[in-house]
């Protein structure tokens, strides 16, 4: 019992836990000297940064899209293909955080609003999708989420950022 009574005692003391807090809210930290912090934003990546940055975040998705469609074109399971579909809205999730925290070059700003706007709706269905209980609820989301495909804004991103269009492997 001591020994356990010892290792709670310097678990809480090295955690902060057991020790007294001097310090108030009115106190600021000396890095602020009173002013309000600065909220700067990284500077936007240049062209040739932002078409590497695009294409490792959408390879992800992509390839978790062609192996949904290779799986519904071979007549997988429903089941598998749900499992697929929940895979893609995964990466879907993933890849939609990547693109809005990247800080894009000024032309290409316009067109990621876009594709993200029609990617929000997507990934709505394809998590439907990945939850679905039988194959036609399956495959009324996939195809809800296809009609947002966001296939004609992401041609328009990958001009801006002078990529040629979108070739499945």
């Amino acid at each position: 019992m001591r020994r356990w009574t010892t290792t709670l005692a310097l678990v809480l003391l090295l955690t902060g836990c057991a020790g007294e807090r001097t310090e108030t809210l009115e106190q600021v930290p000396a890095w602020r000297d009173g002013a309000p912090a600065a909220t700067a934003s990284p500077a936007p990546l240049t062209r040739a940064e932002a078409k590497t940055r695009y294409l490792r975040i959408v390879q992800p998705y992509n390839e978790a899209l062609e192996e949904l469609e290779d799986a519904t074109q071979v007549g997988r399971p429903w089941r598998t293909v749900r499992e697929l579909a929940a895979a893609v809205a995964a990466k879907n999730a993933v890849h939609a955080v990547e693109l809005r925290e990247t800080s894009w070059p000024a032309e290409v700003r316009a067109p990621m609003a876009a594709l993200l706007a029609e990617n929000d709706v997507a990934l709505e269905h394809w998590r439907r999708a990945g939850r679905a209980t039988s194959a036609a609820e399956l495959m009324r989301e996939i195809r809800a989420a296809a009609a947002h495909s966001a296939a004609t804004e992401a041609t328009r991103v990958r001009s801006a950022l002078g990529l040629p269009a979108y070739r499945e492997s």
